[in-house]
């Protein structure tokens, strides 16, 4: 979360060091890119950069955090347009999402993010599904904070609990986590899938996203009779 200071400076400066961000985070990952080349594209001295973040860290989940889609509002319409079938509803939200980010405007920022991603960053990045104040998302304020309860809340209450095999709302949310991680890691296997090719196999990229999916929900394992007839 940016410091104060950055929060009084005029909308233009903002928006010249957040353009500046998105350009450096976009030609490498996080670990790489540069803060002296930031600073030279917003054209600040490097002492101010520090009176505005804490460090290179600070930016780049502030700016994924100002161009990101609001992600748990998509997957409420999803599970809405689901009837509730948590499966069903994952996978409309896959389909809707994966095109923006392996094909949209911020495409190469996505590709440094996921193609770089660790335990950390995807709990930094990822939908936080847990009622406690999660120590990995900044609210601009307790307005925000509290939407985002209510949002989380709405999105449990819409699943419909009877047809899958959790006892409670604990074991809903490691499955939930589940789905999320198989939902970055076909996103990163599609940016993989572009190595020395000009374009994505967008078709490849959905039927490995359902085929892990119909694996979680229906198992990998063949019935004992099935077995048997072979």
């Amino acid at each position: 979360m940016p410091k104060e200071t950055f929060f009084h400076l005029t909308r233009e400066k903002q928006q010249r060091i957040m353009k500046a961000a998105k350009k450096e985070f976009s030609r490498a990952p996080l670990v790489d890119a540069s803060i002296a080349q930031i600073i030279k594209d917003a054209g600040i001295p490097r002492g101010s950069f520090y009176q505005y973040f804490e460090d290179k860290e600070d930016l780049y989940f502030y700016y994924f955090q100002s161009m990101r889609r609001n992600t748990q509002h998509e997957l409420n319409n999803a599970m809405r347009e689901a009837k509730g079938q948590l499966f069903d509803g994952f996978e409309i939200y896959f389909i809707k999402m994966v095109k923006e980010v392996l094909q949209g405007e911020n495409a190469a920022f996505y590709k440094n993010l996921f193609m770089n991603m660790d335990y950390r960053s995807f709990h930094k990045v990822s939908p936080h599904f847990d009622k406690r104040n999660h120590p990995h998302v900044a609210f601009h304020s307790e307005e925000a904070r509290q939407e985002h309860k209510e949002t989380m809340q709405e999105f449990y209450n819409m699943i419909d609990l009877t047809t899958l095999k959790v006892a409670n709302e604990d074991e809903l949310k490691i499955l939930v986590k589940m789905l999320m991680h198989m939902v970055f890691s076909s996103v990163a296997e599609g940016y993989r899938q572009l190595v020395g090719k000009d374009d994505f196999d967008m078709e490849e990229v959905l039927k490995d996203f359902t085929l892990k999916l119909n694996w979680l929900k229906s198992g990998a394992t063949k019935p004992k009779d099935e077995k048997l007839s072979r």
